[in-house]
């Protein structure tokens, strides 16, 4: 990471540890911003594990009034992302305990802007459904691992943490998803 990334990422860890003070004392304003900075990140993460967007709206909702509720909780041991991320983790937990169902959600559909040519839009669109696919195959926590990692540009450290694991066993899912992902990718399949 560049110098300048990580002043930006320690501003904007110090920034979500001033709203969530704020929360903390009853700011619905800083609820407000702090709902807007970190709900797509929640509901993408929640997205990865609850494929029913209904039910992961719900589980996203039922995060960020967690947070209203918990801010004053907030021992500032992470960064406010990966608490909320936890607090998502364990809605998501307690959902799928009760359906018994984890799944992966759908691709984006979206086409760059542009007028790219149709022969390329149909070749990502397919090489990304593809990847959907086999990482939907994947097992559970090493699916969870690369939407981390990938998707939500999650450290190992901070993985470790949202999934109450070592850091080394989040850099071996991710290491093992990535060798099945290529082998599903080059052969169509993982077994």
């Amino acid at each position: 990471m560049r110098a300048s990334d990580e002043a930006l990422s320690r501003q904007k860890r110090a920034n979500d540890a001033a709203l969530l003070s704020r929360v903390a004392d009853g700011d619905t304003a800083a609820m407000k911003a702090l709902y807007m900075a970190h709900a797509d990140a929640v509901g993408r993460f929640v997205r990865a594990r609850v494929r029913d967007d209904a039910e992961a709206a719900d589980i996203v909702h039922d995060t960020m009034m967690s947070v209203w509720r918990g801010a004053a909780g907030f021992e500032g041991r992470s960064s406010v992302l990966s608490w909320i991320l936890t607090l998502a983790r364990n809605r998501t937990v307690d959902h799928i305990r009760k359906q018994a169902r984890v799944t992966l959600g759908e691709p984006d559909d979206t086409i760059p802007d542009g007028d790219p040519d149709p022969e390329q839009v149909l070749g990502a669109a397919q090489d990304a459904e593809r990847l959907r696919i086999c990482v939907e195959k994947l097992p559970e926590r090493q699916r969870a691992a690369i939407h981390l990692a990938f998707f939500q540009e999650m450290t190992c450290a901070e993985i470790a943490e949202v999934e109450d694991v070592p850091e080394g066993t989040v850099k071996s899912r991710i290491y093992h998803a990535k060798q099945l992902l290529m082998r599903c990718l080059s052969r169509g399949g993982i077994t």
